[in-house]
């Protein structure tokens, strides 16, 4: 039966991809449209697989196993179901899929408001912002600002260097919107050093006149400094009556260790309000320095992004306003991996989940589906909140079922880990396995010498003929990574890494990128390295314009030029990598943090990575390696205090301080409880990676397993199975559609009616662009709005085209019978929802006495039947929802003159 709220608790290996997949296709068989679809995810690859599994699983269906629970969830008969199927393919591939990352979602949204952000909607996007560049602006906005000194300061009273401080305003910016309610003053706190050293000096000199004073307590009332006074042990005690003291003891004392510790706390609770006092001046202008810096090479990270949307829902725009412009199609929501999502992407995306799931209107059937694990949740450090799966599904009324059969391990492994955690995480569910599971190999190995005994298990894979491909050591650190990947390079082992798996860093893809310096920078060096890399001799290379090429068709010649493709799947990923810069200089300067992943199909060996990057992923074989080196204790200068999904507080760490205040001991108790419940999931992870065999490498003491409390064991017998190779893919030529390449006298041309068609399309675009920028019909707006239009369209439109634009609206500016008509409220790119269609008006004036206008511009020279039939339904959607007079004009632009018909 199908629920309109639902969210599953899907255990590793429970088949999330899969019940992600029946949930879609459920909706597409009950009718929905692929375009009112959202389905969320975190990672390209996640969307990429999903989009890939509905579109096999549709193909196939008859022979899936999601047909019957298809079947089961829409109560639509089998043989309907299957002669659905061709119809609904048909139309997944032919509509606006909504399948996307959240990152990809919310950079739909700014760029659709990016003005109210005071932002150009063409900007890019990295994972961070140029981090340099950010630095230097962050100083120079400092010294503008006149808070040299505080940042001095803060940098004296923490003993950090200023790199150190710029990374905790980054920290505290993920959180923007959480702290923002949190506010702090500056106290002074030095005269309670003061008394601190006061009152310890008359203890110290009382022992010191002690004759039967012992060696031990001189040592404990050491010291003249604060600092020193800070590190006693004894200020945690009510007492000094006890046997350091014993024999020097006097009642006084007591006193004046209240009055230490009165002092001492008062001294740290006005340190932390002058810190964050400090520390929040400077996030205004760290913020202001991250804004400053998009606006001029318009880059964003994706946490800008996140921040950016929820101030324009904060403050900005309502939030009704936002996502009934952004796209009123949207009826459905699916969420993957919930139990990452962070407090503020939940604030985001809270307004439209409550309008899809309200009931009411064209949303009466809107659905909110989610999956996640609260045991896999490992990204904290990022703002993912564990609570939020419970908090959510209370703020929704969503209905959670549990999903506990385990469809990936085999069941020696599937026993194992309920054994292990069954006591350990707090409500854990015993999986079972599927019935075809009943084989598997698990060794918990103990070992001093991690490093080769790791190497000695992943010897033994690979004498009994195990695929490398098919192999992963985890790792706690990257550091621990590279480590074990030195030593596997050694034994003449492939090795894939996070570095070998960047795109960037495959040998065709760099040789490639050396060509391309080599045309730009002509320097004779990177010819060599060209021919170098890819273990050629050197030869002259071709001349190329880079001045008339697209970057692609430069990319495309020198592939068939050169003979480059042999197969490889690199070369097609980095052809559409190209397509994120806009020339080859950009490319070339920015190409270093581009973190597009290489094929996997192309990558052979060994994968080393860290448990948390193997979040998502599966591997036949798992070594998991325990930590080379002690993991340090946490010295995170900020302590955050969650109640739930809420931020209650936040904390200035200080040593002992514990020992002297309720509230921060509380505060700094829950925080460790987390980081062993983090250590917990990541382990959790961990183990659940492997389908055949899992080998654990612990050391005997200071273990990152030591909370599990594991035993030297062997479960089930070591063995690896046979499966198909692939088939390296045969040498085929590379297809590549390039707009225009070759030299200027021999580029390629198009058809010429293409050509016009595409060339009109975007001057419409353009002129539509210009006249929905212009806040008032004045000249000294349309300035405004033609230099917006001119940062969007300035690159596809020529000189002409452009000047055109702006004869025709200062023309349509003169038109005395159209500034009559838009005399009232302005409604610009106006939607209206109407028996389930969705329809964009391009001007909709409320006059002022009364009733409505409706204008739709028009580029073209000649009236058409379809423009009156679309002013019509304009019409009739307006009148139906207000009740009111509406009338409708269609509007033809011409450089000469400005045509106004009304439409009947």
């Amino acid at each position: 039966m199908f629920k309109n709220k639902l969210a599953y608790e899907a255990s590793a290996g429970s088949g999330k991809t899969f019940n992600l997949v029946v949930r879609y296709l459920s909706l597409l068989f009950m009718g929905a449209s692929p375009s009112k679809v959202l389905a969320l995810t975190f990672t390209n690859k996640a969307a990429s697989e999903m989009q890939e599994r509905i579109v096999l699983t549709l193909k196939e269906l008859q022979n899936r196993d999601e047909l019957d629970v298809i079947c089961d969830v829409t109560a639509i008969p089998k043989d309907e179901i299957l002669k659905k199927k061709k119809d609904v393919l048909e139309q997944f591939l032919n509509a606006d899929v909504k399948i996307m990352t959240l990152d990809k979602f919310f950079a739909k949204i700014l760029r659709k408001f990016s003005l109210y952000a005071g932002l150009m909607p063409n900007f890019t996007t990295f994972a961070s912002q140029h981090e340099q560049k950010l630095f230097a602006r962050f100083l120079d906005e400092v010294s503008v600002a006149y808070k040299d000194e505080t940042l001095i300061d803060l940098s004296l009273m923490m003993d950090k260097r200023v790199s150190d401080i710029f990374s905790l305003l980054d920290e505290l910016y993920s959180k923007l919107s959480e702290i923002n309610k949190l506010s702090f003053a500056y106290a002074p706190y030095k005269e309670y050093e003061q008394k601190v050293l006061d009152a310890f000096l008359k203890i110290r000199q009382a022992v010191l006149a002690c004759r039967d004073a012992s060696t031990t307590v001189k040592n404990a009332v050491e010291g003249e400094e604060f600092e020193s006074v800070l590190s006693k042990a004894w200020l945690s005690r009510d007492t000094l009556d006890y046997s350091t003291f014993k024999k020097c003891y006097q009642p006084f004392m007591d006193g004046e260790l209240r009055v230490i510790k009165e002092n001492v706390e008062l001294y740290m609770k006005a340190r932390e309000q002058s810190f964050f006092s400090s520390l929040f001046a400077l996030l205004d202008t760290y913020v202001k320095s991250k804004k400053a810096l998009a606006y001029e090479i318009a880059e964003l990270g994706f946490d800008d992004i996140s921040a950016l949307v929820h101030e324009l829902l904060s403050s900005r725009i309502d939030s009704e306003f936002l996502y009934f412009r952004l796209d009123s199609k949207i009826e459905h929501i699916l969420l993957d991996e919930f139990q990452d999502t962070s407090v503020r992407q939940y604030e985001i995306l809270r307004p439209l989940i409550k309008e899809i799931t309200s009931g009411e209107g064209v949303h009466k059937n809107g659905s909110f589906f989610f999956v996640g694990d609260v045991k896999q949740s490992i990204y904290r450090f990022r703002g993912g909140v564990s609570a939020l799966f419970d908090f959510v599904r209370q703020d929704n009324d969503v209905e959670v079922e549990p999903l506990v059969v385990n469809y990936r391990s085999q069941k020696e492994i599937v026993d194992f880990v309920n054994s292990v955690f069954r006591e350990k995480i707090k409500g854990y569910k015993d999986q079972s396995v599927k019935t075809d599971a009943a084989g598997g190999y698990v060794e918990v190995v103990k070992s001093d010498d991690i490093l080769q005994t790791t190497l000695l298990r992943l010897q033994e894979l690979i004498d009994l003929k195990a695929n490398l491909n098919e192999i992963a050591v985890l790792t706690a650190t990257n550091g621990d990574g590279q480590e074990i990947e030195a030593v596997l390079k050694n034994a003449e082992i492939n090795v894939v890494t996070e570095t070998t798996t960047k795109l960037i860093n495959q040998d065709v893809v760099k040789a490639l990128i050396e060509y391309l310096k080599y045309l730009y920078f002509k320097e004779e060096i990177y010819g060599h390295n060209f021919f170098a890399l890819l273990g050629r001799e050197n030869s002259a290379l071709a001349k190329v314009d880079v001045n008339v090429l697209s970057l692609q068709e430069i990319v495309k010649d020198a592939i068939d030029r050169y003979d480059l493709f042999d197969g490889e799947f690199h070369l097609l990923r980095f052809m559409g990598m190209l397509e994120n810069y806009q020339d080859i200089e950009q490319f070339l300067f920015e190409y270093e943090r581009d973190d597009t992943t290489a094929a996997a199909s192309d990558l052979n060996g060994v994968r080393v990575l860290t448990v948390h990057k193997s979040k998502g992923l599966e591997y036949a074989h798992v070594i998991v390696m325990d930590r080379l080196k002690k993991a340090p204790p946490s010295r995170a200068p900020i302590i955050y205090e969650y109640d739930g999904v809420e931020l209650r507080n936040i904390y200035l760490r200080m040593s002992g301080r514990d020992a002297l205040d309720s509230s921060y001991a509380a505060a700094l108790q829950k925080e460790k409880n987390l980081v062993a419940e983090d250590n917990l999931n990541a382990l959790y992870v961990a183990f659940t990676r492997a389908r055949e065999n899992l080998f654990i490498v612990s050391k005997e003491k200071d273990s990152v397993f030591e909370p599990l409390n594991l035993e030297a064991v062997s479960y089930g017998v070591l063995e690896v199975k046979e499966h198909a190779q692939v088939k390296k893919i045969q040498k085929t030529p590379l297809e590549y559609k390039a707009l225009r390449y070759g030299i200027q006298t021999d580029i390629l041309s198009v058809a010429k009616e293409e050509e016009d068609d595409r060339r009109a399309l975007n001057f419409g675009l353009a002129l539509h662009y210009c006249l929905e920028m212009m806040q008032e019909f004045t000249k000294e707006s349309l300035q405004s709005a033609y230099s917006v239009m001119l940062n969007r369209y300035g690159n596809i439109l020529d000189a002409d085209e452009l000047a055109g634009i702006q004869k025709r609206i200062e023309v349509l500016l003169k038109n005395e019978r159209f500034l009559e008509l838009v005399k009232g409220e302005h409604f610009k790119e106006k939607g209206m929802l109407v028996k389930g269609e969705l329809r964009y008006m391009d001007l909709l004036v409320k006059r002022v006495e009364g009733g409505y206008n409706i204008i739709d511009y028009k580029s073209s020279q000649n009236p058409s039947e379809n423009h009156v039939k679309q002013v019509l339904g304009y019409k009739r959607a307006v009148q139906e929802i207000t009740s009111c007079e509406v009338r409708g004009y269609l509007c033809y632009l011409h450089e000469d003159e400005t045509k106004i018909k009304e439409v009947l």
